[in-house]
């Protein structure tokens, strides 16, 4: 697994390739709460080189859009059988704001898809 951040004005990138599980849930876990310590106004989680998407992943994204509150905006890249499929197998399209793509994403949470490291 693999993590990367950027920012596109106020509102910040995770990207995530390989495997989000038990092991490497921590990880990103660590880093995206470090995020929402930021003065970000939104946070995005970009899915899209996920190949594999574990439940405590899943259970992650959850406790990640509570812990993000009504003060910063929540959203969720996911697409095809290894991320959206999941998602929206559980419901969770009713909890999350899930995006097909980044930049759909950060239009959602008032960002650009101009992306700034």
């Amino acid at each position: 697994m693999a993590l990367s951040t950027s920012r596109t004005g106020s509102v910040a990138v995770l990207s995530v390739s390989g495997e989000v599980d038990m092991t490497s849930a921590p990880q990103v876990e660590k880093e995206a709460l470090g995020l929402l310590e930021t003065d970000i106004t939104g946070l995005v989680v970009d899915l899209s080189e996920v190949d594999f998407l574990a439940s405590m992943g899943i259970a992650l994204l959850v406790e990640l859009s509570k812990r993000a509150g009504q003060a910063i905006g929540f959203a969720v890249v996911a697409q095809g059988s290894a991320t959206a499929r999941p998602l929206e197998l559980l419901g969770l399209g009713e909890v999350l704001s899930i995006h097909p793509r980044l930049d759909e994403a950060l239009a959602g949470l008032g960002g650009s898809s101009d992306a700034t490291d």
